[in-house]
């Protein structure tokens, strides 16, 4: 009986021994993840910024293409985000619906909803 249990503890002591020479998967596993995020985000950044010479690229056409348009035709489509970050940014709604195309009542009810 004693050989036994003397026999467990020698093995027990070898596989702890053992455990701090294995690598640790999780380390690996959450560095693959980590180069994945910040390759996803280099790659969002790079989208963003060609997204933003097209834009700039379009706004330098449309404003060149007949400076008779009307007033109308000049305001921009603003998103339902964009109208949010105005007037959390401190636009009144009459400013917001002068930038746009919206009027006053639409930017009331896309605030509310």
């Amino acid at each position: 009986m004693e050989l036994v249990i003397i026999a467990l503890l020698g093995v027990s002591a070898l596989l702890f021994i053992l455990s701090f020479f294995t690598k640790d998967r999780y380390k690996v596993v959450e560095k693959q993840q980590e180069n994945i995020s910040i390759q996803f985000m280099q790659e969002i950044y790079q989208l963003k910024k060609k997204v933003k010479v097209l834009e700039e690229e379009y706004m330098l056409e449309d404003g060149s293409s007949s400076p008779n348009n009307s007033l109308k035709e000049n305001m921009k489509v603003i998103s339902r985000d964009d109208v949010l970050a105005m007037y959390e940014e401190g636009y009144s709604i009459e400013e917001i619906a002068s930038m746009s195309e919206y009027n006053a009542e639409d930017i009331k009810d896309l605030l509310e909803n």
